[in-house]
C-alpha cells in the first residue's frame, strides 16, 4: 500500500511586533509553523515548562493538541507569521484510493537552529506560501502543496554542521526541488556546488537512497500526480510544469512511474 499525503491550507495570519505581548495558542486542532521575522521571545510548552527563547530566523513546528505559552520582549517585540494546515494520508491500493487519514504528527523537529544561508531560505519559501496569487483556488492548492512539502522535507532532512559535501548535497537537492521544471544536467549540477559528480551521487545515495537522476524522476513524479489530483490542467501544461520534454514524454514516464495512464489516474480520483 503506498500513501499521498494532502496538505490542506487553512489560515494564515502575522502577529504584529507589540511590546510585551503575552499569549497562548489558540488554535491547536491542526498543524502550524511559526515564523520569526523580527524580535525576541521566550516559548514555553505546558508539560515540561521548559522556557525556549526565540529569535529572527527561527522556524517552529506546532503538531495539533500541543500547548504553548509565548511572551515577547518589551525591547524587542516579537513579530511572527503563523500558517495552519491539514494534512491527510490517501491510502492508495489496488489502483484504488481509500478514505483520507489525518495525519496526528509530522516528522520534523519542534525547533531547530538554522544557518543565516538556510534561514534566507526559509524566508523565501515562507514569503512564497504566504502571498500565492490568483483566482483559481485548484491552482493555489496545487502550489501551496508543492511549497509545503518541500519545505517539511527541508526541515526534516537538514544538517546544519559545516561539512563542505554535506552543504553541497544539500544545495543541489534544493536546485533540483525548486528548479525541477527546467533541464538538469548532472555534471553542471555538481560543478555549481563545487562537488565532484561521483560524490554527489554517494551523498544522494546516503542520505535518499537513490541517485540524483531517480530524485529529480521522484520529485518531477510527485509535482505532477498534485497537479493531476488538485487542478483540471491539460496534460501538456503539467508536462511543460513538471519539466518534461512533451506530454507524450511525460505520458511514457508516468506510466513507468505509477503502473497507471495519467489520465486514468486523474480520472479515477476525481
Amino acid at each position: 500500500m503506498n500513501n499521498h499525503r494532502i496538505y490542506h491550507h487553512r489560515l494564515s495570519y502575522e502577529k504584529p511586533p507589540v511590546p510585551g505581548w503575552k499569549d497562548i495558542r489558540n488554535t491547536t486542532d491542526v498543524h502550524s509553523l511559526y515564523w520569526i521575522m523580527s524580535g525576541e521571545g521566550e516559548f514555553r510548552h505546558e508539560t515540561d515548562g521548559v522556557p525556549l527563547h526565540v529569535q529572527t530566523g527561527n522556524l517552529l513546528y506546532l503538531k495539533p493538541g500541543f500547548t504553548l505559552t509565548m511572551t515577547s520582549s518589551t525591547d524587542k517585540p516579537l513579530c511572527i507569521r503563523m500558517l495552519l494546515f491539514d494534512a491527510w494520508d490517501i491510502p492508495y491500493e489496488n489502483l484504488n484510493w481509500l478514505k483520507p487519514i489525518s495525519v496526528d504528527a509530522l516528522t520534523i523537529p519542534f525547533y531547530k537552529p538554522y544557518t543565516l544561508e538556510q534561514s534566507d531560505w526559509l524566508e523565501a519559501q515562507l514569503t512564497r506560501l504566504w502571498s500565492f496569487h490568483g483566482t483559481d483556488p485548484e491552482i493555489r492548492q496545487a502550489e501551496f502543496q508543492y511549497v509545503l512539502v518541500r519545505l517539511i522535507q527541508f526541515m526534516r532532512d537538514t544538517d546544519t554542521s559545516s561539512d563542505p559535501y554535506m552543504k553541497a548535497f544539500q544545495q543541489a537537492k534544493m536546485w533540483i526541488e525548486t528548479c525541477y521544471h527546467q533541464p538538469i544536467r548532472l555534471e553542471e549540477l555538481a560543478k555549481t556546488y563545487h562537488i565532484s559528480v561521483s560524490q554527489l551521487r554517494k551523498m544522494f545515495m546516503k542520505h535518499e537512497g537513490i541517485s540524483p537522476k531517480a530524485y529529480l524522476n521522484q520529485v518531477r513524479n510527485e509535482q505532477a500526480k498534485t497537479m493531476l489530483l488538485l487542478t483540471d490542467e491539460p496534460m501538456k501544461a503539467i508536462a511543460d510544469a513538471c519539466g518534461f520534454a512533451d506530454e507524450f514524454h511525460f505520458g511514457k514516464m508516468f506510466r513507468v512511474w505509477n503502473e497507471i495512464s495519467p489520465v486514468r489516474f486523474r480520472t479515477m480520483n476525481k
